[in-house]
């Protein structure tokens, strides 16, 4: 199941308690994910730190059971880039990365 969470307050706190303060892990599958979008290291650095551009989140229980996050920074207009990861203990496995160069509001009317 996903939830999608929209609300500030909510996003601010989920950041705050789950993501801030952890280090980030580049996993071989985020490496592969990345490399197959044309995503570099150096950019997942440069917009992950950048909460205040969090518009929405993605909750969602994950194949072994762990709860994951996605997400999603308005960049620009029609720019949205999404970093899912999977909170463990003091770090973050980083899932994949992606630069979405639409709208997004059809996929998140489904899960709403």
């Amino acid at each position: 199941m996903v939830e999608l969470i929209k609300d500030k307050k909510e996003i601010i706190k989920i950041i705050d308690e789950k993501i801030k303060e952890r280090k980030l892990n580049f996993t071989q599958y985020f490496r592969w994910r990345t490399s197959l979008r044309g995503i570099s290291d150096e950019k997942v650095l440069e917009i992950f730190p950048q909460f205040d551009k969090v518009f929405a989140i993605e909750k969602k229980m994950l194949k072994y059971g762990d709860t994951g996050y996605e997400l999603f920074y308005g960049l620009s207009n029609n720019i949205t880039f999404s970093i899912a990861l999977c909170p463990q203990e003091n770090k973050l496995d980083l899932i994949h990365a992606i630069e979405y160069k639409r709208s997004l509001e059809r996929r998140f009317r489904r899960i709403a």
